[in-house]
């Protein structure tokens, strides 16, 4: 097949939805598929090494009026959301047209940027994975004031209305019930063909037996792993730290808005940064953490990090509010409150070696549910009826 995989953004750091798109194409080029990546904004580095690996890149240019990975001005935020509101009734005569060519598929991972009407510019099957709440929220995680409102805002409602109409021709793929039911609860009028569809994950060589053996000795090291965001919980993983607990050390790996906070943490010996991590270092990262830490304070869909913990056979500390789907409390991880005492408390926990041996027994269960190959399948299987109903 020549499949199209859509992405609006490809900027390094990559986020999760963007190494998912990547991952996949992937796996389908190894399948013998023909894939190419059509994004609007791609880092001269990824884009380099995208080419290197011998994937065609069409870079089809946005229409906003900042980069994704920035935060606009109040104006230039107004007229984003004035263009994201286009965006979901006209396509970009340019963008159309790549969309119009002769693809056999086009599957999209991300609109942020470009808008939904996209998903109704070419006859092609089109298959939508929802990795946020972007259709629902142009904040994408539902939070006003770091807490998750109660009802959509009547703005958004009307945009939603309007999304509704965009994406009715398309089939959502939903990593979670979650994220399904919170889309609907939200307004989104689901269309006809919708599934729920976990993501498959890998690290590097890792499988299912292959993880770290649990550590049984006093140093334990819980590990962050993700993007610095406020959002992500750093801040109130900070705060649960506080000034460190006894014969532990907490490793922060990312880069974002909040690392003048992880700076001055690690300035003053609380915590250790790590930085931005490649998968290399993600794996060397991995393998000498006890546990990792993922103390969001949003319902996130299906958090990478989570799984490349599970893959390394680590317990998982979570807040109720993440509750990452890998994450089977009391089988291979905890979930708590999400604040600091609760983290805080969760983190003591997981100093008890007999706990964190018999966590990581059941994260390694669970990590051979996220075999690639299977679920590489189930996409082809979706593709195949996707293929069947167009061309009825």
């Amino acid at each position: 097949m020549r499949i199209a995989q859509v992405v609006s953004s490809m900027l390094a750091p990559l986020g999760g939805a963007e190494q998912y798109c990547l991952e996949l194409s992937r796996w389908l080029r190894d399948q013998g598929h023909e894939v190419t990546i059509v994004t609007g904004w791609i880092s001269p580095e990824v884009d380099s090494s995208l080419r290197a690996e011998g994937f065609r890149v069409r870079l089809v240019s946005g229409r906003r009026p900042y980069p994704p990975d920035r935060k606009g001005s109040r104006p230039a935020a107004a007229v984003f959301h004035a263009l994201d509101l286009l965006g979901s009734i006209v396509t970009a005569p340019r963008l159309r047209r790549v969309l119009a060519e002769g693809w056999d598929l086009v599957h999209v991972h991300r609109v942020a940027g470009w808008g939904s009407a996209l998903l109704r510019s070419t006859r092609a099957p089109v298959l939508l994975t929802v990795h946020d709440y972007a259709l629902v929220d142009t904040s994408t995680t539902l939070l006003r004031r770091g807490v998750e409102a109660p009802r959509p805002p009547w703005v958004q409602r009307l945009r939603t209305a309007v999304v509704s109409r965009t994406v009715d021709r398309a089939h959502l793929i939903f990593p979670s019930a979650r994220l399904r039911e919170k889309h609907a609860a939200w307004g989104l009028r689901l269309p006809a063909r919708t599934s729920v569809l976990p993501h498959g994950w890998r690290l590097g060589t890792a499988g299912p037996d292959t993880g770290p053996p649990p550590s049984t000795g006093e140093h334990v090291v819980f590990l962050f792993l993700g993007k610095l965001l406020d959002t992500k919980g750093v801040g109130l993983l900070l705060e649960a730290w506080g000034a460190g607990i006894e014969g532990a050390e907490l490793w922060i790996a990312g880069s974002g808005p909040m690392e003048p906070h992880v700076d001055r943490a690690a300035a003053a010996g609380r915590v250790r940064k790590l930085g931005w991590l490649d998968e290399t270092a993600r794996r060397a990262a991995l393998a000498e953490a006890s546990a990792l830490v993922i103390p969001s304070i949003w319902p996130e869909n299906f958090q990478l990090a989570a799984a490349e913990g599970v893959l390394a056979g680590l317990p998982i500390l979570s807040t109720t509010i993440a509750a990452p789907p890998v994450v089977d409390p009391d089988r291979s991880g905890l979930l708590v409150a999400a604040d600091a005492a609760a983290i805080r408390s969760g983190l003591e926990r997981l100093m008890d070696p007999g706990l964190r041996g018999r966590l990581s027994a059941g994260a390694r269960e669970v990590a051979g549910e996220l075999d690639f190959d299977v679920h590489g399948a189930r996409v082809l299987a979706l593709y195949g009826a996707e293929e069947g109903v167009n061309a009825r």
